[in-house]
């Protein structure tokens, strides 16, 4: 089955919109349905999905409820509908996601980029910004579809960024958003897995949103995530493994003082922090997410 393939039985809104022609009257369809599937904020949800097709915003598309929509909107937003009603993410519907001042296109090829690691970028950009001449080379490691480093391109004043990925889909959907969004700095993919497309490199920061979903975790994630959203991409093995390769492996790929920012698990953040010590990196330190949760690891590279 494909990403839009529906699941058998999930028709019925096609009936149901086939005899409306107006906005309103999808909304109210589109509402019922979802609101009957028990898919959270369903007006909202419905108004949202109408908006993106129809490329108006909320506000326009309420006040103009009595307009014509197409018959291949109308099939378009049934489908939407189903998908939806089915369990699949909002994100991946609608095609996009919002990410700190950036808007990055998602599929089920990537992660739909969450708003607590917005705080990890804010954390590099703190960082950068207390250094004089700005950040200097960046490394976003198991970049996804790019957001982090799109972000820093953006907001930062770095000379150039790397993004690594291990899959070849994501990194299609981190070159459509380069394409896109057209960042100030530089961003240059490369394939590989975690640090090894980075050898021989001097950065000043590496930062990562690695997998870090423990096995047996997996089962119990929100089926929305894990019938939806890559494997590769969340689980490590312990929920540890690719946070200890970058602990272990990114000093040698830092100039002294250069920062190693990552994004934990909360429930593993004092194994992590010990680990950073061990290896004797330079003010590890945990810091909370918006939500108050242990969330992200940054240390420093000592002097040599």
């Amino acid at each position: 089955m494909t990403p839009y393939d529906l699941p058998a039985g999930q028709s019925t809104l096609l009936a149901e919109t086939a005899a409306g022609q107006t906005a309103r009257e999808l909304l109210h369809a589109g509402h019922r349905h979802l609101r009957a599937t028990a898919v959270p904020e369903a007006r909202r949800t419905a108004i949202a999905v109408l908006g993106a097709l129809l490329d108006c915003q909320p506000s326009e598309l309420l006040l103009e409820g009595t307009r014509a929509v197409h018959p291949s909107v109308q099939e378009e937003f049934a489908a939407r509908i189903e998908r939806l009603a089915a369990g699949e993410p909002l994100a991946y519907v609608l095609g996009t996601a919002g990410f700190r001042t950036v808007e990055v296109a998602v599929d089920r090829r990537v992660l739909i980029p969450r708003p607590e690691t917005e705080g990890l970028v804010q954390l590099v950009l703190d960082w950068a910004s207390s250094r004089p001449g700005g950040g200097g080379m960046v490394a976003d490691v198991g970049t996804g579809s790019g957001c982090i480093a799109l972000a820093l391109a953006m907001e930062g004043r770095f000379d150039r960024i790397l993004a690594t990925d291990i899959s070849e889909g994501a990194l299609a959907v981190a070159r459509r958003n380069l394409d896109t969004v057209g960042p100030v700095a530089p961003v240059e993919l490369r394939l590989g897995d975690l640090l090894e497309p980075l050898a021989g490199e001097q950065l000043d920061v590496v930062v990562s949103n690695p997998p870090y979903v423990a096995e047996v975790e997996w089962a119990a994630l929100d089926s929305g995530v894990r019938l939806y959203e890559p494997e590769v991409a969340l689980v490590s093995a312990g929920g540890m493994r690719h946070i200890e390769r970058l602990i272990v492996g990114a000093s040698p790929l830092l100039h002294p003082g250069g920062l190693l920012a990552i994004e934990i698990d909360a429930r593993r953040s004092g194994h992590a922090l010990d680990l950073a010590r061990r290896w004797g990196w330079r003010g590890a330190a945990v810091h909370r997410d918006l939500f108050g949760r242990e969330r992200f690891l940054l240390m420093t590279k000592g002097e040599s």
